[in-house]
């Protein structure tokens, strides 16, 4: 089971470059229905992953009201969720 794992811009990269892994990227969209690409790679264990949303000028103000931490915790969870869809699917595909 591979655990989810954020990272900031610069820890990121210096993960890729350390353990030379593919970088991928999937659209989530928040409960806001603001947008926002996630970069990720993952090992045997883990999946890290790495946020930037850049929030259309009718949602910037509101975007700017959210708590990091908030947005974080969603995003971890609809992370989750979708690895774990992913996984089901794949093992109904066998």
């Amino acid at each position: 089971m591979l655990y989810a794992t954020h990272y900031e811009p610069e820890e990121f990269v210096q993960l890729i470059s350390k353990k030379n892994l593919k970088v991928f990227e999937r659209v989530y969209v928040l409960d806001s229905s603001i947008a926002g690409i996630v970069y990720m790679c993952k090992d045997d264990e883990n999946l890290y992953y790495m946020d930037r949303f850049i929030p259309s000028k009718e949602k910037e103000a509101e975007f700017l009201n959210l708590d990091a931490y908030e947005i974080h915790q969603e995003l971890y969870v609809k992370i989750n969720l979708d690895q774990k869809m992913r996984r089901k699917e794949y093992e109904y595909k066998l």
